[in-house]
């Protein structure tokens, strides 16, 4: 059944996708979801009180997602051009809170919301943790054999210490743990260190970024261009998602794509002033 949504959203609700947006590096534990099938419909700033209809959305959605969403539709880019994000946001938003079967999510640690048909409160696992029981319904992420769970990681570890160490001088004689590497601290003496993991680290992903360290160089994965969402596996970084107008390559790289470029989408429409 097709959902019915109000074109004009109030103002408190614009508060509460800005804080949904926050949390969605973060865990979450309640979300709002369901399958939205309905006319996205956007203010027009050009001609006010006109407003436009871009097209039927049909997905699977959660307020706490929309920000990520909006970024990798090519409709919603098409949207964004005409309206601004606020208010594609506030509309995609009450499209979800008024859908039929808009159900509340409950979710467990180390999990993602990633609603689909049929099972909308589904989520995945990050942090190496795996979705249990395995199916359309899992109720919790655990870290599974041969594996095990180091300061809310689930990998393979030599050890784990109590807590990750901060920066730190290790000059003395002093050692890192097991696991950890000792690099120069950028910016310091050629006496100060500080120990990392640079299986896992984002910006030293394997290996050290000084090159007074023993270990062979290692990448800021954060730095490469056109990416959105990375992780540092084994000491490499993997790419998985792109910030709009970049094609994702094998994991390891963003390509730019002209035609998925917002900022030229806007000035097709001659909008490219218009507050994105």
């Amino acid at each position: 059944m097709r959902c019915a949504f109000t074109a004009i959203v109030a103002s408190a609700l614009l508060s509460l996708v800005v804080a949904a947006s926050d949390l969605v590096n973060r865990d979450i534990s309640i979300d709002v979801c369901g399958e939205v099938d309905a006319e996205l419909t956007v203010p027009n700033l050009l001609f006010p009180g006109h407003p436009i209809t871009i097209g039927i959305i049909k997905e699977c959605l959660c307020v706490s997602t929309i920000p990520q969403y909006i970024t990798s539709n090519v409709l919603i880019l098409g949207a964004l051009a005409l309206a601004g994000k606020d208010a594609i946001i506030a509309e995609l938003t009450a499209m979800v809170n008024n859908c039929a079967g808009r159900t509340e999510c409950h979710y467990p640690l180390h999990s993602v919301p990633s609603c689909k048909s049929g099972s909308p409160c589904f989520f995945t696992c990050k942090d190496g943790y795996t979705a249990y029981p395995a199916g359309s319904y899992p109720t919790q992420c655990v870290c599974s054999y041969p594996y095990t769970e180091c300061n809310g990681k689930c990998g393979t570890y030599k050890g784990c210490p109590s807590s990750y160490l901060t920066k730190r001088d290790l000059w003395g004689g002093h050692k890192c743990p097991t696991g950890f590497t000792a690099c120069h601290i950028p910016g310091r003496n050629a006496n100060s260190w500080e120990c990392l993991d640079t299986e896992t680290d984002l910006e030293s992903c394997g290996g050290c970024p000084s090159l007074y360290s023993d270990s062979l160089p290692g990448k800021d994965c954060t730095a490469i261009p056109g990416v959105s969402d990375v992780s540092c596996i084994k000491g490499n970084c993997v790419i998985h998602k792109c910030m709009a107008g970049f094609d994702l390559s094998g994991h390891s790289e963003c390509i730019y794509s002209e035609d998925k470029d917002p900022h030229i989408l806007a000035a097709q429409y001659g909008l490219e002033h218009s507050q994105l």
